[in-house]
């Protein structure tokens, strides 16, 4: 995200205004774009084994892996454990979100399928900060319903911190009770 926009976000609590503030990003259209040609982050891909960034369809589980608000430089612990998850089919999507702030992450996931979310707030860290803020290291991913118990327990037994955010939806995005719109608004 670009210092403008950084500084925008930094001036308003309004979170819709954020969410305004960021379909107008040229940063996130182009990364959204770059997504739709080439929906793979190359840090997931192993022995020929890729993994999507996007959403697969409405229903699947979102979680987070890892530290979140926390800027940890080396996550390659929970990436290779990650790999074992990808190998054995656990989950339908991980994108990274250093650099990208939870809200950013989750477009550009929904964005490919044109999906939507509807996630809930951690209640001890401040909304404005669990969405926009881009200094993270934590992974998003999504898990299908039939997977979703071989996962946690993978996660679990494996000692990564899993934190679960919500539900893909059929396009609107949603926080608690707040809507920021439809995905198509972030498409235009």
């Amino acid at each position: 995200m670009n210092e403008n926009f950084k500084r925008q976000i930094s001036n308003t609590d309004d979170l819709v205004e954020i969410s305004e503030i960021l379909s107008e990003s040229t940063a996130l259209l182009e990364s959204i774009s770059k997504y739709r040609k080439n929906p793979y982050d190359p840090q997931f891909s192993k022995d020929g084994h890729m993994i999507p960034i996007n959403f697969d369809k409405k229903g699947d589980t979102i979680y987070l892996l890892g530290e979140y608000l926390e800027k940890e430089e080396d996550n390659s612990s929970i990436i290779e454990i990650l790999y074992d998850a990808m190998e054995n089919k656990l989950l339908t999507s991980a994108h990274p979100l250093m650099k990208k702030g939870l809200f950013c992450g989750l477009v550009e996931a929904c964005a490919i399928k044109r999906l939507g979310f509807d996630i809930t707030s951690d209640s001890e860290i401040p909304e404005k900060d669990f969405l926009f803020d881009d200094t993270n290291s934590a992974i998003l991913v999504s898990v299908t319903g039939e997977q979703e118990g071989k996962f946690v327990d993978y996660m679990f037994n494996n000692g990564v911190r899993l934190t679960l955010l919500g539900h893909v939806t059929k396009g609107e995005l949603r926080l608690d009770d707040l809507s920021f719109g439809f995905i198509s608004t972030y498409l235009e």
